[in-house]
């Protein structure tokens, strides 16, 4: 018995060539069983490998060939082996889960897949070669999603979510690339099987608010962002959208806390930054409004939003002249971000979702 425990892959090799039940095989397969059992892998590979050539139709070379590389740690050459293997002998189960194992470790996932998607329709049943194709689909998916192939993405985390109805992960990752896509009640519902899955799962109630406070929902938004802010108070996109959520409720004043902490640990973030220029603003903090809404120009000038409001705030401090030129640049700015055409009114968000 070869069992590599790091690999969590058991491959068998007898001391006999003779159990095998068939005619015997070349001597290089002897050779190359025999430095196995001495603990010489790397000199049983070159025997075995003429004993694949030699024995074509075989599929006892491949195991001991898997074998040697094993032992080795050669994942590479494993993997390529056991792809080789599984496509030859499509009967033989063992090398499906090689493949699986190797290609998730090597993040060759859809070479794995596609060797394992007919592996997992043949054997429905065996419940080690389904979690590693939903592992191989969640791994490929997330990898996507990070990437921005969202769409792409998409299909495989759905692939994953079909596979392992109860894998959290799973369900998260779905409802971001939904989410990344506009499918918003789709992606809630990812978001609230998630949460019913693992309700203290990090960021869970992070992306239910975020996804509710997109659809205005506003209360239930706040209730699933304050759940996050106090498991998770350092998650500065929590504090954002909790203290947007209040806005939208018109608790200004409870948004203001948060929009501050908000702004302070991001102050790239133009988003955070107008958001309390506007929270500012209409609690007549107006010091603190120009402050911000003047940084948030400085970090996105292309934005007309922020500047149209620090207009306002200049003409309610009598500063009309910097508020006229102020106001040209912003209706130079929408008339460049416009894109409706004439007659169509077109309603577009003013910021970027932080994802």
């Amino acid at each position: 018995l070869v069992n590599n425990v790091k690999s969590g892959v058991l491959l068998v090799c007898t001391m006999s060539l003779a159990c095998w039940g068939q005619a015997p095989l070349p001597l290089s397969c002897q050779q190359g069983l025999k430095m196995l059992n001495s603990q010489d892998p790397a000199g049983a590979a070159a025997p075995l490998e003429k004993c694949v050539r030699e024995a074509p139709g075989r599929a006892e070379p491949y195991v001991l060939l898997c074998a040697a590389y094993q032992m080795q740690g050669n994942a590479d050459a494993l993997f390529r082996t056991a792809s080789e293997a599984a496509r030859k002998f499509p009967q033989e189960e063992r090398f499906f889960e090689v493949v699986g194992t190797y290609g998730g470790r090597l993040k060759r996932y859809e070479e794995a897949i596609g060797s394992l998607t007919p592996a997992v329709e043949r054997w429905p049943e065996t419940a080690k070669l389904r979690s590693l194709l939903e592992s191989l689909h969640l791994a490929r998916g997330m990898e996507l999603l990070d990437g921005g192939a969202n769409a792409a993405a998409l299909t495989h985390l759905e692939q994953a979510a079909t596979l392992a109805p109860g894998d959290v992960e799973a369900h998260l990752n779905l409802g971001r690339a939904l989410h990344n896509l506009h499918r918003l009640p789709e992606a809630l519902e990812a978001f609230e099987k998630a949460a019913r899955l693992n309700p203290d799962l990090p960021l869970v109630q992070f992306h239910r608010g975020l996804t509710l406070y997109s659809l205005g929902e506003f209360e239930a938004a706040r209730q699933a962002l304050a759940l996050e802010v106090a498991a998770n108070p350092q998650y500065v996109p929590a504090r954002l959208f909790h203290g947007l959520a209040l806005m939208g409720l018109g608790l200004w004043e409870a948004a203001l806390p948060e929009l501050t902490i908000a702004a302070d640990r991001s102050p790239a973030d133009a988003a955070a930054q107008y958001a309390l220029g506007r929270c500012a603003l209409r609690l007549g903090q107006l010091e603190l409004a120009e402050t911000r809404l003047r940084k948030t120009i400085a970090l996105d000038p292309e934005d007309p939003a922020p500047v149209n409001l620090l207009v306002r705030l200049l003409r309610q401090t009598e500063r009309r002249e910097e508020a006229e030129t102020l106001a040209a640049r912003a209706r130079e700015l929408s008339r460049a971000t416009r894109r409706a055409a004439p007659g169509e009114i077109r309603f577009e968000s003013y910021r970027k979702t932080p994802r």
